[in-house]
């Protein structure tokens, strides 16, 4: 037998070995990221992934709990805790896309082409139209609240909607409340021709996305798998899977 054939085949198969938990957001899931991604960078490496969907804050827990290996996230302020709290290694930034806040087409805040995206939560509020909130710890619920914050509005009544369900299924309850919603434009532009909704308000540079990885640091959770978790970062940042 050749060594080398056989080195390779047995390097091989032991990376198919492997599997990478990863702990990530409803938006990579419901833009259909994920399902393009994994899947090749179980191709070129041999390691299988299995996604763990959850809100921002809800992923972050399962990797400090020891579930996760790595973490694909978009709420830098928690990611920064994470890694200050000796959870993760260190926060890679990857890509970076926008918030964008959708309505009903009759628009009845008078919103549309408001650049300001504070000014248009001032006037959802001002007008009590409905408004439905992921209501979860999600990257795109800590957004919200920062932006109402920033409006001095403490949201709540009967305009306010807490949907407590992933990115997707939020734009369907919007939808169907003909209501406004804070959403990310990924996984509106994947669901657009389900729903009827519009953008509104966008370009605001505070609407800014950041997404990141954390590898989980092993010194702090014991059992993770470390190398899989490096090779994701480095397939991710670099090469085919940058370019993918």
């Amino acid at each position: 037998a050749d060594p080398a054939a056989f080195a390779a085949r047995f390097l091989r198969v032991t990376a198919l070995a492997a599997e990478l938990r990863l702990a990530t957001t409803h938006t990579l899931e419901d833009s259909g990221l994920l399902a393009t991604v994994l899947p090749a960078f179980t191709r070129d490496t041999g390691i299988r992934v299995r996604p763990l969907i959850a809100g921002t804050g809800q992923a972050l827990k399962m990797a400090e709990r020891g579930d996760a290996d790595i973490v694909w996230s978009h709420s830098p302020s928690d990611e920064e805790r994470f890694v200050a709290a000796g959870f993760g290694t260190r926060r890679t930034v990857v890509m970076t896309n926008a918030f964008v806040l959708l309505g009903p087409r009759a628009d009845p805040a008078k919103i549309g082409g408001e650049r300001d995206i504070v000014a248009a939560f001032n006037k959802v509020a001002a007008t009590r139209a409905r408004f439905v909130s992921r209501a979860d710890a999600s990257g795109t619920y800590r957004k919200e609240m920062a932006l109402w914050r920033e409006a001095g509005v403490r949201p709540g009544g009967g305009w306010y909607i807490a949907a407590g369900v992933g990115m997707a299924a939020t734009l369907r309850i919007a939808d169907e409340r003909a209501a406004y919603v804070l959403s990310d434009e990924a996984t509106y532009a994947a669901q657009k021709r389900r729903v009827d909704l519009v953008v509104v308000s966008g370009g605001d540079p505070r609407l800014a996305n950041i997404y990141a990885l954390v590898p989980v640091d092993p010194a702090r959770v014991p059992g993770v798998d470390t190398a899989a978790a490096e090779a994701f970062v480095r397939w991710v940042t670099s090469g085919a899977g940058r370019a993918l």
